[in-house]
């Protein structure tokens, strides 16, 4: 297994967006913490376990797990030169050049929050809620752009909308909720896009590698939230 660690921020423009991750821990908190009572954890539980699983993701962002290699070769025609008694002769080749993309998920960004996801939807499993998930996917894909040298990119807040309203589908309330904010954004932004991202063949794909201002984290957070207006 392979492991790539990688800072999800760099610079002073980094610097900024790890003290306002800090800063927004107790939202993100908050979100668990509603999720995590409403299946009948206790609340001062559910509190713990949320400060536990934000300090987590936080802390696990830099921390990617290769999961796939996609290899592509290309076939490239040189001539070398080769000198017999002094006189030089062109020898044509064909070179073989091999480009590697590596296919990883972030612990913090992308294994965390699914683990929570898949927890919940073992405990209340039902068909109205894989709806939920499915049209989530379709529409978060729809919405969702490929960007040479980027990556996957979503309007800011169109993923975790897409989840309240989708959620509808299985009665709403922030445990659909949740879960279909993240299994909506991993499946329709990032898994049914992956084809297109390995196209140019990026050194490191990373699914989840923005920490907690990833889609996966953030959607789940912020549709909680949202779904309290509802």
């Amino acid at each position: 297994m392979k492991i790539v660690i990688a800072l999800p921020f760099y610079g002073p423009l980094g610097i900024f967006y790890a003290l306002l991750a800090v800063l927004m821990m107790p939202f993100f908190a908050a979100s668990f913490a509603k999720v995590l009572s409403s299946v009948g954890v206790h609340p001062i539980a559910a509190v713990v376990l949320a400060l536990s699983i934000t300090f987590l993701s936080l802390l696990t962002s830099p921390i990617n797990v290769v999961v796939y290699t996609a290899s592509r070769r290309h076939y490239v025609p040189v001539v070398d030169t080769v000198v017999v008694f002094g006189i030089p002769f062109p020898v044509p080749r064909v070179a073989v050049h091999e480009e590697k993309s590596y296919v990883a998920v972030n612990v913090g960004g992308a294994v965390i929050p699914l683990a929570v996801a898949t927890y919940l939807f073992a405990k209340a499993p039902s068909a109205a809620l894989l709806a939920s998930i499915a049209v989530a996917s379709l529409l978060v894909n729809a919405v969702s752009r490929v960007v040479r040298g980027v990556g996957v990119v979503t309007p800011a807040f169109a993923p975790p909308l897409i989840a309240v309203l989708s959620a509808l589908i299985a009665g709403g309330g922030p445990v659909a909720t949740y879960v279909t904010a993240v299994y909506g954004t991993i499946i329709g932004a990032d898994l049914l896009n992956m084809g297109k991202v390995l196209r140019d063949m990026p050194p490191l794909v990373s699914i989840g590698g923005a920490g907690v201002f990833d889609g996966i984290f953030l959607s789940g957070a912020l549709a909680v939230a949202l779904s309290a207006l509802l």
